[in-house]
């Protein structure tokens, strides 16, 4: 069988998915790895939810330990429109922070597409939200994966692995974006849900 040219080969995407609980470390890594990629000569491209301004910056990802690098920001556009605002920045790296934010069935279409184009996409989310359900499209995406790393944070009650962020105060309503002014993390045995 003949050698294929490595021009007319296509490179296969790849779906690589970090989850875990609030302050597990998954923006840090993302900020992390955009400088590794970008030293081997990669072009990466960072997206974030528009609704995501927890740390002042709108077009930057910032991890709760204050790492940052830029980002595009998205703001609900239908999925041929996002792929066509990433498409012309001609990345070979795409990395969506805070995946559980995005519509569900948009971003699953356009990191498909993504991959299909050859590209590697990454993602990070939260796995659970406060109640302890499926956040978001991240369940969705762990299934998709061809890479997956779950974090684990210390739980802030009693110092266990915490694969779960509570909701100090309660409320209604799966999203409430905050940080440590409303949320911690904690393991199975010390989660609670107030009302």
């Amino acid at each position: 069988m003949p050698k294929q040219d490595g021009k007319n080969r296509r490179e296969k995407g790849k779906l690589t998915i970090i989850a875990g609980p609030m302050f597990s470390g998954k923006t840090g890594k993302l900020v992390a790895m955009v400088d590794v990629f970008t030293r081997m000569g990669h072009h990466v491209l960072t997206v974030k939810p528009s609704f995501d301004t927890r740390y002042g910056n709108r077009k930057e990802i910032h991890s709760h330990d204050h790492k940052t690098t830029q980002a595009l920001v998205i703001d609900g556009e239908v999925p041929d429109e996002i792929l066509q605002k990433i498409l012309m920045i001609h990345a070979d790296k795409i990395i969506f922070d805070e995946v559980q934010f995005f519509d569900k069935k948009k971003v699953i279409k356009v990191i498909k597409e993504l991959k299909k184009r050859g590209m590697h996409v990454i993602v990070a989310g939260l796995l659970y939200d406060y109640q302890r359900r499926p956040f978001g499209a991240t369940s969705d995406l762990l299934g998709l994966a061809d890479e997956r790393l779950e974090l684990f944070a210390i739980c802030q009650k009693c110092g266990s692995l915490a694969r779960h962020s509570e909701r100090m105060h309660g409320g209604k309503g799966q999203v409430d974006v905050g940080a440590a002014d409303k949320y911690i993390a904690v393991c199975e045995k010390c989660h609670k849900i107030y009302q």
